[in-house]
């Protein structure tokens, strides 16, 4: 049976005083960790007035993502059903704590939000939800720019933020760090990835023009999003499980594994660098097929921190080492937020050990079977449960 930390005050200040040294210049910073369990593809459910489970429609509208309802059912949860939701990974709004993972509520995570302001349409198959490609000629959103005022999804974005406060303050921190893209991966949703690819090469005036709405897009969302926040613990979680003592930015350029250092230092780095200065904190995202991008994140000294994620992780050992030296890298000028998909206990420990502990939170994700064997006093599994 997983040891259980009830939430309490003394425990969450305790954490949180962990996660402020975290942030600090080295060697000062601290070592966080947590292990749970990885199932990225959990299908969610989106509950109707008619109490009928939504899994499945061609376009997602506005009307059918209920706030009230949604969080109404993570009200009721008691212990039970949050241990039931820990171990099938169904965390749509709230993530269940974890070691040093703090319990955090975000508005609905799968939604592609800044993508459904912009125009893209949303599908929901089989409790999965994506954006598809903008229907229309990619110039109509330039043309038009950002005026979200009256947009329903970004309205709707903003009373999820001021439902959760209202309503599951108590028991989670709120974050508005969810699922919020970077200006190039909004321009690759919005054309298609193989037409962005060529852009960046036949027409770099154009991208650039696509580039300043996006980046105008996320600009007014995080500004928007930090009017309505109220600090948790006087300061502001993220959706990566941190604590920041100052309003906090996350972005990311997932699009950018398939551009070289070059290209995304000369097209995408100059607005990504805006979304980074405008909030005091901020965290960026890459995945390890991505970590090209490193070297040049490293040198800009408003970064704070860099997240990434190791997808299953490889055989080859060259590509292990070349990937742990990029990882000692980063740690040696920023402090980093490793997600690791990790195939057995061994790859885990050898990753652990070969990595500077200073600066580092290591989030160990494995499958349920693995996960379920693990000792009950395996470092960072203690779940946090509300009293």
């Amino acid at each position: 049976m997983t040891q259980k930390l009830i939430i309490s005050k003394e425990l969450l200040n305790n954490t949180i005083t962990r996660h402020g040294d975290f942030w600090k210049p080295l060697p000062s910073r601290t070592f966080l960790h947590s292990t749970g369990i990885y199932a990225p593809s959990s299908s969610v459910y989106l509950k109707q007035k008619d109490c009928k489970l939504l899994y499945n429609i061609d376009k997602l509208e506005v009307d059918l993502v209920n706030p009230d309802i949604l969080i109404r059912e993570i009200e009721n949860y008691n212990n039970d059903k949050l241990n039931e939701m820990l171990a099938l990974k169904g965390q749509y709004l709230i993530s269940v704590g974890q070691g040093d993972f703090i319990p955090l509520a975000v508005p609905l995570q799968k939604i592609p939000w800044i993508e459904a302001m912009l125009g893209c349409p949303i599908k929901m198959i089989n409790g999965q939800i994506w954006n598809e490609k903008y229907p229309g000629n990619p110039e109509w959103i330039v043309q038009k720019g950002v005026h979200f005022e009256s947009n329903p999804w970004f309205q709707l974005y903003l009373e999820f933020i001021k439902q959760l406060q209202n309503r599951l303050h108590k028991r989670f921190l709120i974050s508005a760090t969810t699922n919020l893209r970077g200006a190039s991966d909004l321009v690759a949703a919005i054309m298609g990835v193989s037409e962005a690819c060529i852009g960046w090469i036949d027409n770099p005036s154009f991208m650039a023009r696509l580039m300043r709405v996006c980046t105008d897009a996320i600009l007014t969302v995080v500004k928007a999003a930090n009017k309505v926040l109220i600090q948790s613990n006087n300061g502001y979680p993220s959706k990566w499980g941190i604590w920041s003592p100052d309003k906090i930015v996350c972005t990311q350029a997932d699009h950018s594994i398939l551009v070289s250092p070059e290209r995304y230092k000369q097209q995408i780095l100059p607005y990504d660098l805006e979304v980074i200065r405008s909030r005091p904190k901020s965290i960026f995202h890459i995945h390890n097929c991505g970590l090209h991008l490193a070297p040049i994140l490293i040198e800009v000294p408003e970064l704070d921190a860099i997240e990434v994620f190791m997808d299953p992780y490889p055989i080859v050992e060259s590509r292990k080492l070349y990937e742990l030296n990029i990882l000692k890298k980063i740690l040696q000028y920023k402090p980093l937020i490793l997600d690791v998909n990790l195939p057995n206990l061994k790859e885990s420990e050898w990753l652990l050990d070969n990595l500077p502990k200073k600066g580092l939170f290591f989030k160990a994700w494995f499958d349920y079977e693995i996960y379920k064997n693990l000792p009950d006093d395996f470092p960072g599994r203690k779940i946090w449960l509300p009293e």
